[in-house]
């Protein structure tokens, strides 16, 4: 899947289930970093349970007794890692570097519309060996979808958009400047 798909359909998700905005998109360059793997390993280095799943849940168990007021921001940190994951499951190394197999499930659900309806399902799972998956373009036709509507809700719902961004760079700025003294 392409980097536009992975920040756009976890982000998509939870403003859709009114999480804050501005800890949702603040946070949301998350959902690529498991791709930074792709210059060594790609699929696997970053891409594994032990990177995406339980480094994430310890800072969870920290914040939750040491730092109440991070909890909600380590919970959708910890979304848009796994959701990288998930989202890539067409073959994914999870138990690297124990197990440098690929994982995949790869449903497939048909409906065909000839002398009445059928739909039809089919499961494809298992392990398969290690195939590097090289990098993969920015921008895929689905990619390019989600843009476009994203685009078309951005002018839709412009007012709404623009005052997200001004709080969100208001953050950044304060931030930066907090960083600065």
């Amino acid at each position: 899947m392409d980097p536009v798909m992975h920040l756009v359909l976890p982000m998509l998700l939870l403003l859709a289930l009114r999480l804050e905005p501005r800890r949702v998109l603040i946070l949301a360059p998350l959902a690529i970093v498991p791709d930074l793997d792709a210059v060594w390993l790609h699929r696997a280095a970053l891409h594994n349970i032990f990177i995406t799943l339980a480094l994430p849940l310890a800072f969870i168990v920290y914040s939750k007794l040491k730092r109440p007021d991070l909890f909600m921001s380590t919970l959708i940190a910890q979304f848009y890692l796994f959701s990288h994951v998930v989202l890539d499951l067409g073959g994914v190394s999870i138990l690297w570097p124990f197990v440098e197999d690929m994982w995949y499930f790869n449903p497939d659900i048909t409906l065909t519309v000839r002398g009445g309806i059928d739909v039809s399902f089919d499961l494809d799972y298992g392990w398969k060996e290690y195939q590097s998956m090289g990098t993969s373009s920015i921008l895929s036709d689905y990619g390019f979808a989600v843009l476009f509507l994203s685009i078309l809700m951005l002018a839709v719902f412009r007012k709404e958009a623009f005052a997200i961004l001004k709080a969100y760079f208001g953050f950044v700025k304060e931030v930066l400047l907090g960083l600065l003294k």
